[in-house]
């Protein structure tokens, strides 16, 4: 975690409410504001309206599945990073629907920690 997080805006996209409070509270001490979906449309909706700068992704979701989440949020202007998380790893789709990497279950709230921190940075290098 660096202090380049603070002020920084992460959408944390999951069905359950437990797994979104689990990122939740890996993330509070990064500082990053944390917003909240929990379903593709959802996710969409709230990529475009608070423009993000890194989206945790759930791909199995209602409604519309992470894949086809990501490749919406991906088609506009300026996208933000797109951090894909399953248990399966080794989904065709995971290559072809736009996602910037891959934080796989069960995750250690550490390891997520350093990820978004680095997926900050790679943002903000990008926006640069």
């Amino acid at each position: 975690m660096t202090h380049t997080d603070a002020g920084r805006t992460v959408l944390i996209v999951d069905d359950e409410p437990v797994v979104r409070a689990l990122l939740r509270a890996a993330l509070e001490p990064t500082g990053s504001r944390l917003i909240e979906a929990a379903d593709g449309c959802e996710a969409v909706t709230a990529a475009w309206r608070d423009r993000p700068d890194l989206v945790l992704l759930d791909v199995g979701l209602p409604k519309l599945n992470g894949f086809d989440a990501c490749r919406a949020i991906k088609t506009k202007p300026a996208p933000p990073r797109v951090l894909l998380i399953t248990g399966n790893a080794d989904l065709p789709e995971l290559e072809t629907c736009g996602a910037d990497g891959l934080l796989e279950k069960p995750f250690d709230p550490f390891f997520v920690a350093a990820s978004v921190s680095r997926e900050l940075d790679i943002a903000a290098g990008d926006a640069a």
